[in-house]
């Protein structure tokens, strides 16, 4: 899914739970993003045994300065895109009614080819993290709006997604691998693969049920930011005591 405008982006969203703005960046400004997010990349192999090798992403927030202590105007750069108005404007509308339609940025992750071993990943709605009741995750995917987006720096066909997903609650058969023994299946019903060529973005709900797989080759340099959408505070008046 391509957006080719304002409405035809919030509409596919609507209806998909993603949609795919092809070539968002250029050759320059990918190598640049590129070269800032492989700064953390090297140091977290350097210093560690598994993140970064039989792990398939690191963040590059929560661990920003430790991985940035080198070179922190990488760190800069990068904070400086994933805050930018230009990916802020594709997630515009994109929030529920009554929750803010300014994004809330929650952390960022650099995919990669890991260095040991294969392996499907599980599929998931992000909203099942934290959330043993499936009732009150059920409530949670109806009421919230959590949104990744991501740019590839290197082709990926890695992500899998339901579409459609994330406006609904599960299938039975849904139900069933997302929380059962076998959620690494390739056998989930309606399953659409979503293959970006180096410098597209993709732009999906974080409650639709997706997953990926990771492999050691061919290398993978995406970056993913998750942001969510507050509901305003509403302040109650309470009468003063007398």
């Amino acid at each position: 899914m391509m957006s080719t405008s304002t409405t035809d982006r919030i509409d596919a969203f609507r209806a998909h739970g993603f949609f795919v703005a092809r070539a968002f960046l250029d050759i320059s400004e990918r190598a640049e993003l590129r070269r800032a997010c492989d700064v953390a990349l090297v140091r977290t192999r350097a210093l560690s045994r598994e993140t970064g090798h039989s792990t398939p992403r690191i963040s590059l927030l929560t661990d920003g300065v430790a991985c940035f202590q080198d070179d922190p105007r990488a760190l800069e750069l990068i904070a400086a895109f994933i805050g930018s108005g230009r990916v802020c404007a594709l997630l515009s509308g994109l929030s529920r009614p009554g929750e803010q339609d300014a994004p809330r940025l929650k952390d960022a992750h650099y995919y990669h080819e890991q260095t040991r071993h294969d392996w499907d990943g599980d599929w998931h709605r992000d909203s099942q993290f934290g959330q043993a009741d499936p009732e009150i995750e059920r409530a949670l995917v109806a009421t919230t709006t959590s949104v990744h987006f991501r740019v590839a720096l290197e082709d990926d066909d890695r992500l899998e997604i339901v579409p459609g997903s994330h406006a609904r609650w599960d299938t039975l058969d849904e139900l069933r691998i997302r929380r059962g023994a076998d959620r690494t299946t390739p056998d989930m019903p309606n399953a659409a693969r979503v293959a970006l060529r180096a410098g597209d973005a993709c732009i999906f709900h974080a409650w639709s049920i997706h997953r990926a797989t990771y492999l050691r080759a061919p290398p993978r340099r995406t970056i993913d930011a998750l942001y969510t959408f507050a509901r305003p505070t509403v302040r109650q008046w309470t009468p003063p005591t007398t």
